[in-house]
């Protein structure tokens, strides 16, 4: 995740994560880059409790140092994108019932938003905080926002939500997009979103629902979209496994470490336009083992006009 901005706004919703006596001080103006950092061992299992020296971070090629770190449940901005086509209809209780249920396991100050798209996307629920949303009030607006009817727009849809994220309330940004991937309304093409996907700062997670027997949907897109970002693709194979793809969800969203360094900059500074770095991170166990790593896997640096 990129940020560029004064401190103070840059990590507000970080640093809330901290002890007051704990946190850290850093000058008034920095160009930081915050990264949400999934950690597993072998079998898959989250690994909980490392320390900042069990982190490696390479950045074009270059070791940083990092100046920020927290193992805590840091607050997200989180848009829940559902596909409000047709093709939903069959998985339409299972997952209003599941969002319901995502919003309860939620961490109390993360910031919510949910849209709907068929042929247009629309607000279902308006940015609130999690900790003061009622469920029932919740699902019964997710109950008249669902109708399952019409054509898919998922690429406007993940633009809209894009937006939304990026003027939340917290520097972390997540957005969970339920669909069979199989667009055939959307203004914006693929190659459209893939760039403004690659291009920010949010962490998507997809569930693919298709079909078993037609096999109809496009789960190769939602896999794409979900990696470009460092987040992960579910498949459910059967209606009920819905739930436990939000419940995966919102465990790996709680278990990521946050870092944040100031990247060395390149000869290339006095370039104009933008530039794509490249960022590596390892981790090691307490007793030297390599872990799992899962984050994003770059970041576009802008450049200030060259002078003439």
């Amino acid at each position: 995740m990129r940020v560029t901005a004064c401190l103070a706004i840059l990590v507000a919703g970080f640093l809330s994560a901290w002890p007051a006596a704990q946190q850290p001080v850093f000058k008034a103006q920095s160009d930081l880059v915050v990264l949400h950092v999934s950690v597993r061992d072998r079998g898959g299992r989250y690994v909980t409790g490392l320390d900042r020296d069990a982190f490696t971070v390479i950045d074009a090629g270059a070791p940083q140092t990092i100046e920020m770190f927290s193992a805590d449940d840091v607050p997200a901005t989180i848009g829940i994108l559902l596909d409000n086509s047709n093709s939903m209809r069959p998985h339409r209780e299972i997952v209003i019932a599941s969002t319901v249920e995502f919003l309860e396991h939620s961490q109390r100050q993360d910031e919510m938003f949910v849209l709907t798209f068929n042929e247009q996307v629309r607000l279902a629920w308006a940015p609130s905080i999690a900790g003061d949303t009622d469920p029932a009030r919740f699902g019964s607006a997710m109950s008249q926002a669902v109708v399952a009817r019409g054509m898919t727009a998922i690429y406007d849809g993940i633009l809209e939500g894009l937006r939304r994220a990026a003027s939340g309330s917290h520097t972390r940004q997540v957005l969970i997009a339920v669909s069979d991937g199989d667009d055939n309304a959307s203004r914006a093409t693929l190659d459209e979103v893939a760039a403004k996907v690659r291009a920010s700062d949010a962490v998507i997670y997809t569930i693919a629902l298709t079909d078993p027997l037609t096999r109809d949907g496009n789960p190769g897109v939602m896999r794409q979209l979900a990696r470009a970002t460092g987040g992960e693709s579910y498949r459910p194979r059967r209606v009920g496994d819905v739930e436990e793809a939000f419940d995966a969800i919102a465990k790996d969203i709680r278990s990521a470490y946050t870092i944040a360094y100031a990247p060395t900059r390149t000869n290339r500074s006095a370039d104009a336009g933008e530039l794509r770095r490249t960022v590596r991170v390892y981790v090691r166990s307490k007793d030297g083992r390599a872990l799992r790593v899962r984050t994003r896997d770059g970041y576009f640096e802008k450049r200030k006009e060259a002078s003439p």
